[in-house]
């Protein structure tokens, strides 16, 4: 029994975080009560990232080319799929839009310090594109809304700098910190994993909840956005793979795939309408499928590196 019990914590230590993550993720789905608890992701993403941080010397590389890539990239696929589809439908082409011009999330530099990645590459580009494309958001909605859409690029950049610096700032300064205090601290680490498996069960509690009580779309259109918001993800973690090359491509595809959707969702809800939030909310579900999918491959390689 006790050799059993062993070989399943080994399983669950080596290549179980990804099967971890999509059970967090169906849990939240069934229980979608628990999106009442959705004002805590902002402060389980900063515990998150206050540990990740910690072991960083952080000099983000804003002159590192291909971060200026992936905000191109990430520019350039937004309005290519808005000219495609509003020529056919004007809000599944909304909701495309604004599901692809989504900056990088925070939360891709939790996941990339799971893979061991290059923090200070997904740093910069989480500073780059939130900054260009809080601009350029205000900018273009009114024009592709038709409307006198007004949002204030203040208001979207103070949720990612609350977010992002205070976690940042507070782990410098834990270097200043006694050795042994600093030990204890990175101790802490070892939650990283079970904060991400409740921030996911929030979150798909948050988009069930959403698609049962908040939507009076018919099926087809929903579906229509589903599978959109499917093929945008496929092409964004497939072109931020390419531009990292063999180098960062984890880093990359973390970069202009993992978005910052939130911000989004709001931007939609307040200023477009419900129905174009459904992009967004689908590929919540969609790149967290795939972050599981990369977590369990990374562990599976370092296991078979280690074994061998």
């Amino acid at each position: 029994m006790s050799e059993k019990l062993t070989q399943i914590k080994t399983f669950l230590n080596t290549r179980g975080k990804g099967l971890l993550l999509l059970i967090a993720m169906i849990i939240g789905a069934i229980v979608p009560q628990a999106h009442r608890y959705s004002f805590l992701i902002q402060y389980l993403l900063m515990v998150m990232l206050f540990f990740a941080f910690m072991d960083i010397d952080l000099k983000p590389r804003l002159s590192q080319k291909g971060v200026f890539w992936i905000l191109l990239a990430n520019v350039t696929i937004a309005f290519a799929v808005y000219s495609l589809l509003a020529r056919f439908d004007l809000q599944l082409a909304l909701a495309a839009f604004l599901t692809a011009i989504a900056p990088t999330a925070i939360s891709a530099a939790v996941i990339v310090s799971f893979v061991k990645g290059d923090m200070e590459y997904i740093l910069a580009s989480i500073l780059l594109t939130n900054i260009v494309i809080a601009l350029i958001i205000p900018a273009a909605l009114p024009s592709l809304t038709g409307t006198a859409t007004q949002i204030s690029p203040v208001e979207v950049l103070q949720s990612t700098a609350l977010v992002m610096f205070v976690p940042l700032f507070l782990a410098q300064l834990v270097k200043k910190l006694p050795s042994d205090s600093q030990k204890t601290l990175r101790q802490g680490k070892s939650l990283s994993l079970p904060l991400w498996l409740l921030t996911l069960f929030i979150v798909s509690a948050k988009a069930s909840d959403f698609l049962r009580n908040e939507n009076a779309a018919s099926l087809s259109t929903i579906g229509a956005i589903a599978l959109v918001s499917l093929i945008i993800c496929m092409i964004n973690f497939g072109v931020g793979v390419l531009l990292g090359g063999r180098t960062h491509w984890r880093e990359s595809g973390q970069a202009l795939g993992q978005k910052n959707l939130t911000f989004v969702i709001w931007v939609a809800i307040t200023f477009v309408n419900p129905l174009v939030a459904m992009g967004p909310i689908f590929y919540i579900i969609y790149h967290h499928i795939y972050n599981s999918w990369l977590i369990y491959q990374f562990e599976k390689t370092n296991t078979l590196i280690v074994e061998a």
